[in-house]
């Protein structure tokens, strides 16, 4: 009892710490860079520097050689999105769809350049001639923007991913493939996005026309075998902690802040091994700390977590605990005035009809591999389920793993290239 009261203080004392109180991003000094985009430079080929961790995604991947466009995406219900565009390094013999990347919880566009070049999945694509779009989720460090609303208001925080999947991922689509003049892309997610794109092709179905393949990293859609210890507690607790979060109006769960690095570097140095970084990510995660360098695990604090609403926590919380692949759950009452029924309804699985590739991990302590076998037989057309030979492969090597490339990446481009051909997919 003593342990579970510790584990509940930790929590809400990191949450209360990282809640907004403290500093918020400037988005109009964001914003100002929008149009100075600059032709980059192509040295340091391959490097992580601990400045890394400083820098804001457009300064990243710049440093690195890489050209980048900062766009715009609005949403029905009035989000502002921004998108990162990184154009191809080499012109393509063949003509290539466009990639749209989306990332997980607490994530953002950040996960897939972090590891540097020759190593993260948006430098990896660039290199073979793909034009990569990563997507940032309302409420991360680069979305925090609505036409009406203002940010610290309770209105805007009530969201969960069922609406990152049914507004936010149709606007960024329909953004990329009309600059892009395209029929159709390439969707690569990690974690929930995964998650929000199963609720984007089973509630809007017109949406799996738009996509030539999805591929699916780590897909948390079932999660009833989760096996962290952290997260085992958290789901005991979740309900005293909401309670405990809303009583303080706080509806946001650990956003982006400037100090976030500076406390990470004096906990977790990035020359030192055995961090209680390294040991947080393992208990979250599935130990594996010899798949990244320290260096990089500071350098990633620096850009997670990325900021999230209460009610995305809740909703995993939710599946988790029913086992089921539904909307928020409301309450009884609520629910018959949303949904007019007293549950909320379960996604149609059945409907999302575009391809689809996935890659799991044996020691993925957040996405069970018998969750994601349980899940795949679900979908109507799965076209490859790959359980990465790297036993001790968790649920963030797939974006940091020093062995990501080899046991995923160059594993997943020949089924982007067969995919490549608008409308016309292999037989």
């Amino acid at each position: 009892m003593g342990s579970t009261r510790c584990w509940c203080l930790l929590i809400l004392a990191v949450a209360l710490f990282g809640s907004g109180a403290l500093a918020y991003p400037d988005e109009d000094d964001f914003w100002k860079k929008e149009n100075d985009i600059q032709t980059v430079r192509e040295d340091n080929w391959f490097q992580i520097d601990e400045e890394d961790g400083d820098m804001t995604l457009q300064e990243l991947i710049e440093k690195y050689g890489y050209k980048v466009e900062i766009h715009s995406a609005t949403t029905e219900d009035g989000y502002m999105l921004t998108l990162f565009r990184i154009m191809p390094r080499k012109i393509s013999e063949t003509k290539k769809l466009p990639v749209f990347v989306m990332h997980g919880l607490l994530g953002s566009a950040a996960d897939f350049v972090i590891s540097g070049p020759n190593n993260s999945l948006a430098y990896y694509l660039a290199d073979d001639g793909y034009e990569v779009w990563l997507g940032n989720a309302r409420g991360t460090r680069y979305s925090r923007r609505h036409q009406e609303l203002p940010l610290h208001s309770e209105e805007y925080w009530d969201f969960s991913w069922h609406e990152i999947g049914y507004f936010d991922l149709p606007a960024m689509i329909d953004y990329v493939l009309n600059k892009t003049g395209s029929d159709q892309l390439q969707y690569i997610g990690h974690s929930q996005g995964t998650t929000t794109y199963f609720v984007m092709s089973s509630s809007r179905p017109e949406y799996n026309q738009k996509i030539a393949l999805m591929t699916a990293l780590s897909p948390a859609v079932v999660l009833k075998r989760i096996r962290s210890p952290i997260l085992r507690v958290l789901l005991d607790l979740s309900d005293t902690i909401k309670e405990v979060l809303d009583s303080l109006h706080v509806f946001e769960f650990f956003p982006y802040n400037d100090n976030n690095h500076k406390v990470m570097e004096s906990l977790c140095p990035a020359n030192a091994r055995d961090t209680i970084c390294e040991e947080l990510l393992g208990q979250l995660t599935g130990p594996h700390p010899e798949s990244y360098s320290p260096k990089l695990v500071a350098a990633y604090m620096g850009h997670a977590p990325a900021g999230a609403s209460t009610k995305q926590l809740m909703h995993f919380v939710q599946v988790a605990r029913t086992g089921l692949f539904r909307q928020y759950d409301n309450g009884r009452k609520e629910n018959l005035q949303t949904y007019s029924n007293w549950k909320p309804p379960t996604y149609n699985l059945t409907a999302s009809s575009a391809p689809v590739l996935i890659f799991y991990g044996r020691n993925d302590w957040m996405v069970h591999p018998k969750d994601v076998q349980e899940f795949y037989k679900m979908l109507p057309r799965v076209v490859g389920a790959n359980l990465v030979s790297d036993r001790k492969f968790n649920h963030l090597d797939f974006i940091l793993a020093k062995n990501a490339r080899s046991e995923v990446y160059d594993k997943m481009r020949p089924v982007l290239e067969q995919y490549n051909t608008i409308n016309n997919p292999p037989v």
